[in-house]
């Protein structure tokens, strides 16, 4: 946005498109504006203005902004409480008075958008919880756009081939605001129905609902699972060591496949770094090798032929993850990791309700900080094929030299000292330390005797020299 885009807003009064506020730190009322500009409730089509810094009678608030609260405002989209994630664009505008962020929303596709749980929408200047008529209008519109393989009726399935226990009671109170999910005494096959979880014209659940629900999903999707192979040499001809298929309930298999990870390919052993101290390193960081697997589940094609998620191990020092259907949407070979699209979005909102993804659009560079972290080289994407995305894991290398801490503790003390309120991601991009390596650090140098401390909230905190 350039200084005469907003100079233009701000000689308008707000209204169904135009918000202001002065505040920064306010992360739910920002999340809430976001939300309602996205749901674009009227239909216009145009995009949103949310403009922060900016005084209730429309002046300059004279605030000024810096890389990292810009940064946290980014956090937004990613952060889980936005589902699905809205498309939006952020811009920093200085003038004389004082710094406005303008933060462009895009009326989603995939209307009701959510946050916290809840669905807001513009009425005029101002934001309120969207009406069961609310959110019908914006699920009929949703409709119109056409509906994935993921909303489709599963015609072979019935409601009592699904957990009801499992929705009820572990998905429903963390994917709907508390109060009201009391006030809700709609039948389970409505509720589920809301959600896309089940189709009630067909009177069946939905595929969304059997990947997710079904006692045993692979009866309805027979590729939904999981297939971990371990085989001697470096290729699938050599004689298979162990194979374990991971079946059935979705929270059930995953939670299976994070303890087969830590206790087997990822499982850490002591490793001397010096004469006097040791370091529990492993082949394959455990974190990393779940976050990819996730990553294929969420991402996969359910309805590309009958094969499963492959997760396949060598022991020569070679792990690949391969799952059926290649890029999809604005995600290009030249593109990825920068830009990324969901196949499918819903399946991906709910392994975020329920526990099993923190942050969207961060996995692969924390994946990558991980394996460095660990000793192992980069993973590597072959992102050539339309039918299936493959990533290669090579195993940490034995002799993985050690990052000098005494050299990184100096850096970071010395970075902070010259920034003031900076976050975690800014100093492992700007010092290139790994993530974990500055955890470490961090807990270290902000130790109750320590040179440091981390003042502020979460959203809007950074780190500082102790006065």
């Amino acid at each position: 946005m350039t200084k005469e885009e907003l100079l233009e807003l701000l000689a308008k009064p707000e209204d169904e498109r135009i918000e202001w506020t002065r505040a920064f730190d306010k992360a739910d009322k920002i999340g809430q504006a976001i939300c309602a500009f996205a749901n674009d409730l009227s239909g216009s089509g145009e995009p949103g203005y949310l403009l922060l810094g900016v005084n209730k009678d429309g002046s300059i608030a004279g605030r000024k902004v810096d890389d990292p609260l810009l940064a946290s405002l980014g956090g937004l989209k990613t952060d889980g409480n936005l589902l699905p994630p809205p498309s939006m664009a952020i811009d920093k505008i200085s003038l004389p008075e004082g710094d406005v962020v303008a933060i462009t929303v895009y009326p989603s596709r995939y209307p009701p958008i959510r946050y916290g749980g809840q669905a807001w929408i513009r009425v005029g200047p101002r934001k309120s919880v969207a009406t069961e008529e609310d959110i019908r209008i914006l699920q009929e519109r949703r409709a119109r756009y056409g509906i994935r393989d993921e909303e489709l009726p599963c015609e072979t399935a019935r409601l009592s081939d699904l957990d009801l226990d499992l929705f009820r009671l572990a998905y429903l109170p963390k994917a709907v605001d508390a109060r009201i999910a009391e006030e809700d005494d709609r039948p389970v096959p409505e509720q589920m129905a809301a959600l896309k979880f089940f189709n009630p014209e067909r009177n069946c659940p939905t595929n969304l609902g059997v990947l997710l629900f079904a006692k045993h999903p692979e009866r309805f999707i027979p590729s939904a699972y999981v297939q971990y192979v371990k085989f001697a040499g470096d290729g699938v001809a050599g004689d298979i060591l162990q194979e374990t298929a991971f079946r059935g309930l979705l929270v059930r298999a995953v939670q299976e496949l994070d303890v087969f990870v830590k206790t087997g390919p990822g499982a850490s052993r002591p490793v001397p770094v010096s004469a006097m101290r040791e370091e529990q390193r492993s082949r394959y960081p455990a974190w990393a090798l779940r976050e990819l697997v996730l990553n294929a589940i969420v991402h996969r094609d359910y309805f590309l032929g009958n094969a499963p998620t492959k997760f396949y191990e060598y022991s020569s020092g070679r792990i690949e993850i391969v799952n059926p259907g290649g890029l999809f949407g604005r995600a290009r070979p030249d593109n990825f990791p920068r830009v990324n699209d969901y196949r499918n979005p819903l399946l991906a909102e709910a392994m975020k309700i329920l526990g099993f993804v923190n942050k969207f659009s961060r996995g692969v560079s924390k994946v990558q900080d991980e394996l460095a972290a660990n000793g192992n080289p980069r993973a590597t994407f072959d992102l050539n094929h339309r039918t299936e995305f493959r990533v290669t894991v090579l195993a940490a290398k034995r002799t993985s030299t050690i990052r000098d801490n005494s050299e990184d503790r100096n850096k970071v003390l010395e970075f902070v000292r010259n920034h003031p309120g900076v976050k975690r991601d800014t100093l492992s991009l700007e010092l290139k330390i790994p993530l974990r390596t500055l955890a470490r650090l961090l807990k270290d140098l902000g130790s109750v005797q320590g040179p440091i401390e981390y003042r502020g909230t979460n959203r809007s905190g950074g780190w500082y020299v102790r006065t």
